[in-house]
């Protein structure tokens, strides 16, 4: 998991706006998801690790959210499109393993970092979309 630590940009993804749609993202946030959370928007995730702490920030056009967590410790936030979830972040082989729930649906995102690249896997309500990011920092 030490691989995670970094800066990485987003320069691919497969299958958003179907898993956004499967989750219950509204039409009106997707055509914003869109413009701000797709690849080439220069989207970045910062994860960071201090001890047992783990802090992953999301930097967008739009803006940024930041999120402090203790792995295996629940914690409320909110997606990006506002919607309150509960989240548990697990260490499963390596990968940061982060189950979301929220009204009316669950998710669970991967992220594997092997080398300069990693690959957030993010499946819900049946839809599985595939992010790829390269490390910058």
């Amino acid at each position: 998991m030490a691989g995670s630590v970094g800066r990485w940009e987003l320069f691919s993804s497969e299958g958003f706006d179907e898993y956004m749609k499967a989750i219950g993202v509204s039409n009106e946030n997707i055509d914003k998801a869109k413009s701000a959370l797709s690849a080439g928007s220069k989207l970045v995730q910062d994860l960071s690790n201090n001890g047992s702490s783990w802090t992953i920030k999301t930097i967008t056009k739009a803006g940024e959210k930041e999120v402090t967590f203790t792995l295996g410790e629940e914690f409320s936030t909110a997606t990006l499109d506002g919607r309150p979830v509960k989240v548990v972040v697990t260490e499963e082989g390596g990968s940061l393993v982060e189950t979301q729930k929220g009204d009316g649906f669950e998710t669970k995102n991967v992220r594997t970092a092997s080398g300069d690249e990693m690959v957030m896997t993010m499946t819900g309500s049946g839809a599985t979309c595939t992010r790829k990011y390269k490390k910058i920092g």
